[in-house]
C-alpha cells in the first residue's frame, strides 16, 4: 500500500490536471507547514520517496522499514496537530482545520498500531546485561544432560 501511494503521490506532484494560470491547484502540508505550487511539488515527491522507502524496507522484512513509518506517522500527527493549533484563529481556513482535526484520532490511531507493531523490534534489539541472560545450551546438550539423568529423562528425551 506504501509503494502505490508512493505512485499516487509521485503522479500527483508531475501530472498538470489542467492548464491553470492564474492559480496552481497543488496544495500540501508537510510538518505542519502549508505548501503551493511548485514548493507543494516538492514536498509531494519527498513524500512519495519516503512512502517508497517504507515499501521496500516493510517488503524486504527489514526492520528499519517499520521503524520508519512509526517515525513518519509521529511526523503526521504532529503535524496535523500543529496546523489546528495555527490556524485555528483564523476564521477562513475553520474549514481546512475542521477537515484536518477529523483526521486527527484516526492518525493517532495508525501510530498507535505501528508502535505496538514495532515495539518489540526496538526494545528486543536493545542488548541485556550479563546477570539476566539465562546460561544458554544447544540441543544436543540438552540431550545429553537429560540421557545421563534418571529414567525420567528417557521420558523427556523421548517427548523431544
Amino acid at each position: 500500500m506504501a509503494g502505490l501511494w508512493a505512485l499516487c503521490l509521485a503522479v500527483r506532484a508531475f501530472v498538470h490536471i489542467g492548464d491553470f494560470d492564474v492559480v496552481d491547484p497543488i496544495e500540501t502540508i508537510f510538518a505542519g507547514m502549508r505548501f503551493s505550487g511548485d514548493d507543494a511539488r516538492l514536498m509531494l515527491i519527498v513524500e512519495a520517496g519516503i512512502f517508497g522507502a517504507m515499501a521496500i524496507g516493510v517488503f524486504a522484512r527489514r526492520r528499519w522499514g517499520l521503524l520508519l513509518a512509526l517515525c513518519y506517522m509521529v511526523q503526521v500527527v504532529m503535524s496535523h496537530l500543529a496546523f489546528v493549533i495555527a490556524y485555528l484563529l483564523i476564521r477562513s481556513e475553520w474549514m481546512n482545520v475542521r477537515v484536518v482535526a477529523s483526521q486527527g484520532p484516526m492518525m493517532v490511531l495508525i501510530t498507535l498500531y505501528l508502535w505496538i507493531r514495532a515495539c518489540d523490534l526496538i526494545f528486543d534489539s536493545l542488548p541485556q546485561p550479563a546477570q539476566a541472560r539465562a546460561p544458554q545450551s544447544s540441543d544436543t546438550n540438552h540431550r545429553a544432560a537429560v540421557r545421563a539423568d534418571s529414567g525420567a529423562g528417557d521420558v523427556a528425551a523421548m517427548a523431544e
